[in-house]
Order: structure tokens, then sequence, then C-alpha cells
């Protein structure tokens, strides 16, 4: 019994650690500058991983591929290291926009997505959400 509660405690820690490894927020030219220092090893670390960016909505819109799109800046201004692109649905132009109304330029928000691309000006992250 004593085995099993011990196994059961590890276990518990284990899962604390690796959320708590997961919930790092990024400004979002930290991405950028890292891979302009290291780009082969930044591009291991990070591609098609999930990450936190937090910024200030500098744009939102759609993008030529009908996607909705959030730009995030440091201080609020262009350029805009981070883009952030939340997820395609097969909706209507009209129910796919719907999304960026949660969102103002000006906006403090935190955002998590799968970084898709990566450079020493930007990075993009592709099946975005706000995080809460």
């Amino acid at each position: 019994m004593k085995k099993i509660l011990c196994a059961m405690a590890i276990i518990f820690c284990l899962a604390g650690y690796t959320r708590a490894a997961e919930e790092k927020v990024y400004a979002p030219q930290d991405l950028p500058k890292a891979y302009a220092e290291n780009p082969s090893e930044v591009r291991a670390q990070y591609l098609n991983k999930t990450v936190q960016i937090k910024g200030i909505v500098v744009d939102k819109g759609m993008s030529r591929y009908m996607t909705p799109y959030l730009a995030l800046s440091e201080n609020g201004e262009q350029p805009t290291p981070a883009r952030c692109v939340l997820p395609y649905s097969y909706l209507t132009f009209w129910a796919l926009s719907a999304q960026l109304d949660d969102f103002e330029i000006g906006q403090t928000v935190t955002i998590s997505g799968r970084v898709n691309s990566l450079n020493e000006n930007r990075v993009l992250l592709k099946e975005s959400k706000a995080v809460e």
C-alpha cells in the first residue's frame, strides 16, 4: 500500500512539473531573438511545439488563406514579431472573422499556439487560442 501511495505521489509531482514547464510565457520577440543567436538549436527546441506568448495586439484580420490572425508585439508598435493564426474550422467568412471580436487593438493578451515557422524576424503560431 505504501508503495502505491509513494508511486502516486511521484506521478503527481512529475505531472505538476510538466505543467509548470509548459506554462512558461514568452514575449513576442523572445523566440525570433533566440533564433537569430542559434537557429538550429531553437528550431529543434520549438518547431511544432506549443508555446505561450504574451503581447499587445497590433493588428487583427483575415490572412490571404482566409484564416483569422492576430499580430502581437511587446510594445504595441510595429514591427510585430509574433503572428498567431486562429484555427480554421470550415465556417463562413463572417463566422471566422467573428473569432476576432474578442480581441481589440492595444489589448494585452496571452496566446497559446503551435510554432509553425520561425526566423530572426517573426514567429508564426498556428491553432492559436487565448489563454485565460
